[in-house]
């Protein structure tokens, strides 16, 4: 979740909650998240809550 005017390719965004790390966001084509790996299951929920369109890979 990062601000919408910024394009990002071929990145990935880290989310931390002190020094502990949460999520990783992959990017390939500016368009969309293609990958969301989370340490904890309900940051994956909360994700799911916010993006009903998203699909499980």
């Amino acid at each position: 979740m990062t601000t919408p005017f910024l394009q990002l390719i071929d990145a990935e965004a880290r989310g931390f909650a002190g020094d502990e790390l949460m999520v990783v966001l992959t990017e390939f084509d500016s368009s969309s998240w293609d990958d969301v790996r989370a340490v904890d299951e309900h940051v994956l929920g909360d994700l799911r809550h916010h993006y009903p369109d998203a699909e499980a890979l």
